[in-house]
């Protein structure tokens, strides 16, 4: 299956959502809380925010106001393409590092407002690519937006809130996995006689099945009769494996051929 050959799913709501679920926990920091330490390298809580502000303007500058400039193009080789898009996202990070919570909170909710009235004037349906996922339609784009969203969230969460605190299972965590899973037919690339089929399961979101076919890798639902090759896992697990986070690979279950079962794991539903 393709993404294209997928029913839409709108993100549209989450995505306001989760921002303002987002807005809600930074008007609840300390000073010491925004400059606590997260888990994505080198970057604090203030910083995280600030990239997840770049993000909103960055969709509105580019998408609704059409200005191509600022960013990589994605033609350039994989790693280069990261090692610039980092590059970029550092140097929005060092030079707005001054701004104070208040503003920051201040200008999310602003980007918020303007994404949200243009995002709620676009068809869904209208082509757009995924650089991990490859072409896509746009409402596959905005989800993976929201999934980028997201992980920061959490990333924030985790930094300023103690371990247990909020054990209330993620209502957005199944939207998020769904989405990701779709960068193994694009990125996964172990050799294997056409018909091979690999098992792909999410314990507590769902499952599917890679086959392989003459083309390359195919996605469906499903669990396939006679897999070759198999990956389970549980949704936190996935995502924070699929992030290239860390995650407890005690809660990881490999079985089949190595060379099959290893590529599964280099998978990632994020760019970097």
């Amino acid at each position: 299956m393709q993404i294209s050959e997928m029913r839409i799913v709108d993100v549209r709501e989450p995505l306001t959502d989760q921002r303002q679920q987002l807005l809600d926990l930074l008007g609840s920091l300390s000073a010491s809380q925004w400059a606590a330490p997260t888990a994505a390298p080198q970057w604090s809580v203030k910083d995280q925010t600030l990239h997840l502000l770049d993000v909103d303007l960055s969709w509105i500058a580019h998408d609704r106001d059409h200005e191509k400039s600022g960013h990589p193009p994605p033609s350039f080789e994989h790693v280069e393409f990261v090692a610039r898009l980092g590059q970029r996202n550092q140097r929005w990070i060092d030079g707005a590092r001054g701004l104070s919570p208040r503003l920051i909170i201040d200008l999310l909710a602003w980007a918020g407002g303007q994404l949200d009235a243009y995002l709620g004037t676009v068809d869904l349906a209208q082509p757009s690519s995924v650089y991990w996922a490859g072409d896509a339609p746009l409402w596959f784009d905005i989800a993976r937006e929201f999934t980028e969203r997201w992980v920061h969230y959490r990333q924030i969460r985790e930094a300023v809130q103690p371990a247990g605190d909020d054990d209330k299972p993620d209502e957005y965590l199944a939207l998020v996995v769904r989405t990701f899973v779709w960068g193994f037919p694009h990125q996964y690339r172990a050799p294997a006689a056409a018909g091979t089929t690999i098992s792909l399961e999410i314990t507590d979101i769902g499952s599917w099945r890679l086959t392989r076919t003459q083309a390359g890798w195919e996605l469906d639902q499903g669990q396939p009769a006679k897999p070759m090759a198999s990956l389970r896992m549980d949704g936190e697990t996935a995502w924070r494996l699929l992030t290239g986070a860390h995650y407890d690979s005690g809660r990881v279950e490999l079985s089949g051929d190595p060379a099959l079962t290893g590529p599964l794991l280099q998978v990632r539903g994020i760019i970097g």
